[in-house]
């Protein structure tokens, strides 16, 4: 929601910046009452030429994040059965609608096409990695689970099986320091 507020912000800072300057250079030109007509061509064309450059500043993008290989790794699977996870597959809650509930060890619910298990000195938990053009969050860890491994949740044990093992680069977003201006003028 802050970066909705954020984004909505600029447009407007775009518009009121523009009607200000608009304000500004009628009141030069024809409202301020001054006879030098030149030297009021001259204040408006540079406070335009001000004005432009920080809306530049404020409607250029933010870079996109880069993507850091991390090697490959090897790419297991696992469900939440008694097969996969052993003792903590067994007795699961169940929800409403009968389906069961799987925590993970990092206090999440396991979804499918968004939980993996790592090990969390390597990838702490809630690390965003790409394997294959998906992005997946480290929410998991398990015991056999060292190095350079990743364990895709699946939903179901079949489709863990029919996974099998794979190797794939693993890739995480480059941290990207932001650099906040100060203005010692004000």
């Amino acid at each position: 929601m802050m970066n909705y507020l954020r984004n909505m912000k600029k447009p407007f800072d775009v518009v009121f910046v523009s009607l200000l300057v608009l304000i500004l250079i009628s009141v030069v030109l024809f409202g301020c009452g001054r006879n030098e007509p030149e030297e009021s061509v001259e204040e408006t064309e540079q406070i335009t030429e001000n004005v432009t450059e920080s809306v530049q500043e404020q409607t250029e993008q933010p870079e996109e994040p880069k993507l850091v290989c991390l090697g490959t790794y090897k790419l297991t699977a696992y469900c939440g059965c008694s097969k996969c996870c052993g003792k903590w597959g067994e007795n699961r809650p169940v929800d409403e609608y009968g389906k069961t509930i799987v925590r993970t060890a990092g206090g999440y619910r396991a979804v499918e096409g968004v939980t993996v298990a790592a090990d969390i000195s390597v990838l702490p938990y809630g690390t965003k990695v790409i394997i294959n053009d998906h992005e997946y969050t480290v929410q998991d860890r398990g015991g056999a689970i060292n190095g350079n491994i990743i364990d895709i949740y699946f939903e179901f044990h079949q489709a863990a099986l029919e996974f099998g093992v794979q190797y794939a680069n693993v890739y995480v977003y480059e941290k990207i320091e932001r650099k906040v201006e100060t203005n010692d003028q004000m």
